[in-house]
């Protein structure tokens, strides 16, 4: 998905995150409060090993190497295959068990499930439209559904390396996954079935530049080309993401990734081939997936163990972040320059954010103060920059001095107006309160463990609401930090699009639900019931229109997490955001509509234009 946890390596505070203390093997970390797609190693440890995919087959020889893991790279002496031998030193990288292309466009769509259409249609909605054009679509990410880690010449990124090196922080690889790189066709088909009128994918990076940079893997390139068209060719358009977190390996262990300013040209020249490629069919672009959970995570990054000089893990979430912008904007500027120059056609390219500007926990001044801030840390300080004048939130500046590093008059020109929408991943809405000490006295104390937001970091004060309650529905416990909170939704949306406002509208780029104890059941027709997930999808739509209809909000499209179960991180395939099931324990990995594939369908045939409902 969208926004996931790493576990820290040391005992720190994370820049943007809201820090919760748990135990795992004796050693106390400080880890994230996020949402679905950024799991943290480490927050949920393994009790009976890494589950491996019945689909799944071995394709090399592990040696069961122990010693401590540090990847290496020699520029223009190692290879793509020599960094796959320090991965497979560990554990080998698994093959789908049947790797032939699924080309069949053939389904089994089975009869709507009982008590099933008049559940979704709200009185408060009833004749209700979404406006003309709106994009009705799914969203997925790379690492987490194509499989095929090493097939074609891809080079591996840090999620390849991480859960073979360090398996014990991981519920598995994500060597095979739902193999979407050999199941396209059928998924494609598949989605039409739903209506969708949007698919939005990423690219891996490594598939189309093995080592970061350097040679092009053009069989990387003839993949997504591929995809796209398949998509086109379904009536579904795609939105194509650059970078959701599957950083190059190489770049990781050559110079420390998004740790230096060097991987800002690296990225512009593999976005620059991205737009060159597929400019002519994709006409929104995503440069970067939730921007503060990745470089949340970097604080105790596994992966390259070598900071840069000056960088340490207190300051690297914020030397990323700033790395992260400058690419960030020179994507931009590269895309914007080929289609002034006619390479390309034009079409709106932004970034994608996450979380929310919390509730209150109540009227006192510091718990409001403590909401402000949180806006401030989790969304101000990329939005800011980017919609409103290249700078910082000037809490985030005051409250981080010389960690934060500055953006130059140069940098605050090429960031600034550097998106034509505004994409948040909203999955709910947070309560905060107050650090236990005070605001003013967490601010000025780095080592307070509230610090630098400084609201109260327990779940409880984060997810619960006043008088020992949760904030809305919880969903599954691996989840903690997700609540149905449908009643908020319209408060965040108007906030939003008032604070980051954009002449190309507010898109909720990813949305979606972890049914609570789906991994535990055995039967088919338990899993496909998710009842939990169908309430979550209806409460949210229903907000939407509102938000539309009655609050002016300029929202032109949403997006679900995710088109079906795939690899959720650290937690790998055990905890399931999909609208579809799929069988995991099988070769075939055969996919099984749920009910809230069928409730997102009529839900929104009923409120979409008849033209934008794709039949």
């Amino acid at each position: 998905m969208s926004m996931r946890f790493l576990s820290l390596f040391a005992c720190i505070s994370l820049a943007f995150a809201l820090p919760q203390t748990q135990v795992s093997g004796g050693n106390s970390y400080n880890i994230s409060i996020l949402s679905p797609t950024s799991d943290i190693p480490g927050t949920t440890p393994p009790t009976t090993g890494s589950p491996t995919s019945a689909a799944a087959t071995t394709s090399a020889t592990s040696t069961g190497a122990t010693d401590s893991p540090t990847p290496t790279f020699v520029a223009g002496k190692t290879t793509v295959e020599d960094l796959w031998a320090q991965i497979e030193k560990y554990s080998p990288v698994l093959v789908a068990a049947k790797s032939n292309l699924t080309d069949s466009t053939k389904f089994d769509l089975p009869p709507n499930p009982p008590t099933f259409l008049p559940s979704y249609l709200s009185e408060n909605t009833k004749g209700l439209k979404f406006p003309k054009g709106f994009r009705y679509g799914v969203a997925s990410a790379a690492t987490q559904v194509e499989g095929a880690a090493k097939e074609d010449g891809k080079g591996p990124s840090v999620w390849d390396y991480g859960p073979h090196v360090y398996p014990d922080l991981y519920l598995g690889a994500p060597d095979v996954t739902d193999d979407f790189y050999h199941r396209y066709v059928n998924d494609f088909a598949r989605l039409k079935a739903m209506g969708v009128n949007t698919f939005s994918l990423s690219l891996s990076w490594t598939r189309i530049y093995p080592l970061g940079s350097g040679q092009v893997n053009e069989a990387g390139l003839k993949f997504y080309d591929k995809v796209i068209d398949e998509a086109i060719k379904n009536d579904i358009q795609p939105i194509v993401t650059l970078f959701h977190w599957d950083t190059p390996l190489a770049l990781s262990a050559q110079y420390g990734s998004f740790m230096s300013m060097n991987i800002t040209d690296d990225f512009n020249n593999y976005a620059e081939t991205a737009f060159r490629r597929y400019g002519d069919r994709v006409k929104v672009w995503i440069t970067f997936n939730e921007p503060r959970v990745f470089c949340s995570q970097t604080a105790g990054n596994p992966y390259n163990l070598n900071f840069p000089s000056g960088i340490n893990a207190t300051n690297a979430p914020y030397h990323c972040s700033h790395n992260l912008l400058v690419a960030h904007g020179k994507a931009v500027k590269t895309y914007r320059s080929l289609v002034k120059e006619g390479t390309i056609k034009a079409g709106q390219i932004a970034f994608k954010g996450d979380d929310n500007k919390p509730t209150p926990w109540s009227n006192s001044p510091e718990d409001i103060e403590a909401s402000n801030r949180h806006a401030d840390f989790f969304i101000g300080i990329f939005a800011k920059p980017v919609y409103i004048d290249g700078d910082y939130p000037t809490t985030c500046k005051e409250t981080l001095g010389s960690f934060l590093p500055e953006l130059t008059p140069e940098e605050q020109k090429l960031i600034k107006g550097s998106a034509d929408f505004y994409a948040q991943d909203l999955y709910r809405i947070n309560t905060a309160k107050a650090a236990p000490n005070g605001i003013k006295a967490c601010a000025g104390n780095v080592t307070d463990p509230n610090w630098p937001a400084c609201q109260d970091g327990r779940v409880e004060y984060s997810s619960g609401a006043p008088g020992g309650w949760g904030y809305g529905q919880q969903a599954d416990p691996r989840s903690n930090w997700l609540v149905n909170s449908w009643f908020a939704i319209r408060e965040q949306l108007k906030y939003l699009s008032k604070t980051y406002p954009t002449k190309g509208g507010l898109y909720i780029s990813e949305f979606g639900w972890a049914e609570a104890f789906e991994n535990q059941r055995t039967e088919q027709y338990q899993i496909v019931s998710d009842y939990g997930r169908e309430t979550y999808y209806r409460d949210y739509l229903n907000e939407f229109l509102l938000s539309i209809h009655q609050d002016g909000v300029d929202l032109r499209g949403v997006f679900a997490w995710s088109l079906y179960d795939n690899y959720e991180w650290a937690l790998g395939l055990t905890q399931k955001f999909g609208l579809q099931y799929v069988n995991f324990t099988d070769p075939a990995l055969p996919r099984h509509f749920k009910r809230s594939f069928y409730a997102m369908r009529d839900i929104m045939q009923h409120h979409l234009q008849p033209e934008d409902f794709n039949k």
